[in-house]
């Protein structure tokens, strides 16, 4: 019965099934991506504090470059496949569409052919074809865009939180810098009076 269903898709129910399975496996892909980025945050935010240790002679803007550096690798990953997510969003319905007008010459071939009084049944199956097309586009989009805007939400979210407690953390490195120096400083004029 659902191949039945499928059939009736007529010429673009192939490009809009692909459609739904390639959105089915990104989403499936980000949602163990998320569920893995959750597992492993910790070990992420300690590689990234590490990496802001080693550099700790630096100065903070350097600092700072390298480890927006490695946010920026982590972004490509944390987003990857949100984008061809979002193009299966668009192109599903205009395929869905596509198969709505090809749908509606059908009926008006079989209208046009037709030497007697046109039936409304000879028209039904034309139309059939025309808005289950266009209701399979909107089903493969309207998923497909939401979840990219929400894999998106969760990836900025997730970084915003990893630069903010990075740049903390270099913030802290400069405090202890500055108290380093200020101490040195008042260190230094003791001592002439000593000396003195």
């Amino acid at each position: 019965m659902p191949l039945d269903g499928f059939e009736k898709l007529g010429p673009m129910g192939i490009p809009l099934a692909l459609c739904s399975v390639l959105a089915a496996m990104v989403v499936l892909e980000r949602l163990v991506y998320s569920l893995k980025f959750g597992w492993q945050k910790k070990n992420v935010l300690s590689r990234l504090n590490k990496l802001l240790s080693d550099h700790a002679d630096c100065s903070k803007p350097l600092r700072d470059e390298i480890v927006s550096d490695a946010l920026e690798k982590l972004k490509v990953q944390s987003q990857s496949g949100i984008r061809f997510l979002r193009i299966i969003a668009t192109l599903s319905p205009l395929i869905g569409l596509l198969g709505t007008i090809l749908g509606i010459v059908t009926a008006f071939k079989v209208i046009a052919s037709q030497t007697g009084p046109v039936s409304p049944n000879l028209i039904a199956d034309g139309l059939w074809e025309a808005m289950l097309t266009t209701g399979f586009g909107l089903c493969i989009a309207l998923p497909s865009i939401f979840l990219a805007y929400l894999f998106q939400h969760l990836s900025e979210q997730r970084l915003a939180a990893l630069a903010s407690t990075l740049n903390a953390a270099s913030l802290e490195q400069e405090v202890m810098k500055e108290r380093a120096i200020m101490s040195a400083g008042s260190v230094a004029p003791t001592q002439r009076d000593q000396a003195a």
